[in-house]
C-alpha cells in the first residue's frame, strides 16, 4: 500500500506520543507542581485557614523579581509560617518520584511568624480585606498576596508521610481544610509597594542563612536577593520555574491593570489575587425598571464591566503565540531563522507570532511561517506547549510541513521584515548542534559560522530536537508502518 507523505506524517507523529508526553510532563515554567483548586480562592475559611497555619509556603517577589538565594542549592527562596517545617519536596537518590516527608526540614527552618516582627499584622489586614473585598487591597505599603495552590496527592505529594509524622508528634504538618482538601498551601507575596518589608525579608532570609551555617556574612556575600537576571530564571531548578513563572505571571496581570477598562476607577485583586475587581460604586436604575412601578427598582453599575451580564470581574490575562519547528515530508530538512537580536550570537530558531483574534492555532502558524519566511506550509501539527513568564505568554508549539514543489520551500524575507536570515539547513547537520557531544574528530569544523540553537529550557529547543530525533528514528522497528 503506497501512502502519500502527508498521510505518512499523520501515522508517524503518533508513534511520537509517547516521547511528547514525556515532554510536556517536564517543559521548564509549565511542569503541574501544585494543585491549584482556584475555586477555593473565593472560599474565605480556606483562605484563613490557610495563611496561618504553620506549614505554609510563602514565595516573594518585588514586581515580577524574586527573591533568591542563588549561592545556595534551589535558589528560589521559599519561607513558611512556622518554624523548623519538614521538606517534603526532595527526592533522594533511589527512591521513588512521590514527594513526601524524609527525614529532612526545609532548607530555610526559621519561620515568619516567629521571626519578622509585624508579618501576624500584615496576614491579618490582608485576610480581612480579602475577606471584605475592602477598596484599601492596594493602599500604599500595602503587599499583595496570591493563593497558588496546594501540594497535595494529586500532584504527588505523598501525605501518609506527614500524617504518620503528626501522629509522633502531635503538631500540623500539612493544611486539613473540610476532610477534603489536604495538603501544604503555597502563597505569593509581591512587596514591591513596601520598600522596608523588601529590606526585612531580605535581611530575615540571609539572618537564616547564617544562623544555619554560623556564618556572619552579608546579603550580597549570601547572595539573597530580588533577582532580575534572565540567566537566573533560567537556571531554577524545574520545581522552582514553575513556581517563579505562576507567581511572576500573575502580578505582572495584576500590575498592569490598575484601573479598570471600562469606567477608569481603580481595581483591587479579590479571591486572594485571582480576580480583579472594579471599585466604582456608582449606580443607575436599569432600563428595564425606568417605567416600573415598583418602589425599589434595581440598579445596575454605571461601570460597563461591572454592568457586563456575564461577569464583573476581570480575569487573568495569558497573550498566546504560536512558535513552530518547519520541516519537509520526510523531516530531512529543517528550517531555521535568524531573528535581528540575535545577530551576535548567531541563533537560529524557529518561527513565532502571536495569534491575532478569530484565528485558529493552524493558520496563525501557517500565517506566521509565510509572513516571515516566504515559505507556504502545508500541514500544521499542535504538539506541545510552554508558559513563557516574559512577560505572560503560552507559547503554542507545533510542526509545520512543506511539501517541496519547487515553490513551496522557497524562503523570501520581504514581506514583514522580522528576520535577517532563513536556511533550510539539513538535519543531520542540525542534529550536531543538539547532540555536540556526537561530534567526531573529522566533523569538528561542521559548523564554521558557529551558528547556535536555543537554550535546553525553550519550547524552540524541544521542538528542534523532536524533529531531529524523528528523523533520525524513522527507520526504527517502532516507526515502520
Amino acid at each position: 500500500m503506497v501512502r502519500s507523505p502527508t498521510s505518512q506524517f499523520r501515522i508517524m507523529s503518533q508513534s511520537l506520543n509517547n516521547t511528547i508526553k514525556e515532554l510536556q510532563k517536564d517543559m521548564y515554567y509549565g511542569n503541574e507542581v501544585l494543585n491549584r483548586v482556584s475555586f477555593l480562592r473565593e472560599d474565605t475559611e480556606f483562605i484563613s485557614k490557610s495563611l496561618f497555619h504553620p506549614s505554609t509556603r510563602f514565595i516573594f517577589f518585588n514586581k515580577q523579581n524574586p527573591l533568591v538565594h542563588k549561592n545556595f542549592p534551589n535558589m528560589l527562596s521559599i519561607m513558611t509560617n512556622g518554624d523548623n517545617q519538614v521538606c517534603v519536596d526532595q527526592i533522594e537518590p533511589g527512591q521513588s518520584n512521590n514527594l513526601g516527608y524524609t527525614g529532612n526540614l526545609q532548607f530555610l527552618p526559621h519561620g515568619l511568624l516567629n521571626h519578622v516582627s509585624q508579618w501576624k499584622d500584615i496576614l491579618h489586614t490582608w485576610n480581612e480585606d480579602n475577606k471584605n473585598m475592602d477598596k484599601g487591597l492596594r493602599s500604599e505599603g500595602k503587599p499583595t498576596f496570591l493563593f497558588m495552590g496546594l501540594l497535595d496527592e494529586s500532584v504527588g505529594l505523598d501525605i501518609n508521610s506527614l500524617k504518620v509524622d503528626c501522629e509522633l508528634n502531635g503538631d500540623e504538618k500539612y493544611l486539613d481544610h473540610q476532610g477534603r482538601y489536604q495538603g501544604i498551601a503555597y502563597y505569593a507575596v509581591d512587596l514591591s509597594g513596601n520598600k522596608d518589608l523588601c529590606r526585612n525579608i531580605v535581611h530575615f532570609v540571609n539572618d537564616t542563612l547564617n544562623a544555619k551555617l554560623e556564618t556572619d556574612k552579608t546579603p550580597e556575600e549570601n547572595g539573597v536577593f530580588f533577582t532580575h537576571s534572565r540567566k537566573h530564571f533560567l537556571t531554577f531548578e524545574s520545581k522552582e520555574a514553575s513556581l517563579f513563572s505562576q507567581g511572576a505571571m500573575f502580578f505582572h496581570w495584576l500590575s498592569t491593570n490598575k484601573f479598570c477598562p471600562g469606567c477608569g476607577h481603580p481595581t483591587i485583586p479579590i479571591h486572594a489575587g485571582g480576580k480583579l475587581y472594579c471599585t466604582n460604586e456608582e449606580t443607575v436604575a436599569s432600563n428595564s425598571d425606568r417605567h416600573a412601578s415598583t418602589e425599589k427598582p434595581d440598579a445596575r453599575s454605571v461601570c460597563p464591566v461591572k454592568s457586563a451580564p456575564v461577569s464583573n470581574v476581570s480575569f487573568p490575562r495569558t497573550d498566546m503565540a504560536v512558535i513552530s519547528i518547519i520541516t519537509n515530508t520526510d523531516r530531512s530538512k529543517i528550517l531555521l531563522s535568524l531573528g535581528k537580536r540575535h545577530f551576535s550570537s548567531k541563533m537560529y530558531s524557529c518561527t513565532a507570532g502571536f495569534m491575532e483574534p478569530s484565528e485558529t492555532v493552524e493558520i496563525a502558524t501557517k500565517r506566521e511561517i509565510w509572513e516571515e519566511t516566504g515559505v507556504t506550509c502545508d500541514e500544521v501539527n499542535v504538539v506541545m506547549t510552554q508558559p513563557w513568564p516574559f512577560p505572560s505568554n503560552l507559547m503554542i508549539g507545533c510542526v509545520g510541513v512543506v511539501e517541496f514543489n519547487g515553490t513551496n520551500e522557497l524562503i523570501h524575507l520581504g514581506h514583514d521584515n522580522e528576520l535577517l536570515d532563513a536556511r533550510w539547513f539539513d538535519t543531520s547537520f542540525v542534529r550536531k548542534l543538539i547532540y555536540p557531544e556526537s561530534v567526531t574528530e573529522a566533523d569538528k569544523d561542521f559548523n564554521p559560522e558557529g551558528i547556535m540553537v536555543p537554550m535546553g529550557q525553550s519550547i524552540a529547543y524541544n521542538l528542534i530536537k523532536m524533529c531531529v530525533d524523528y528523523e533520525d528514528e524513522k527507520n526504527k522497528e517502532e516507526y515502520k508502518l
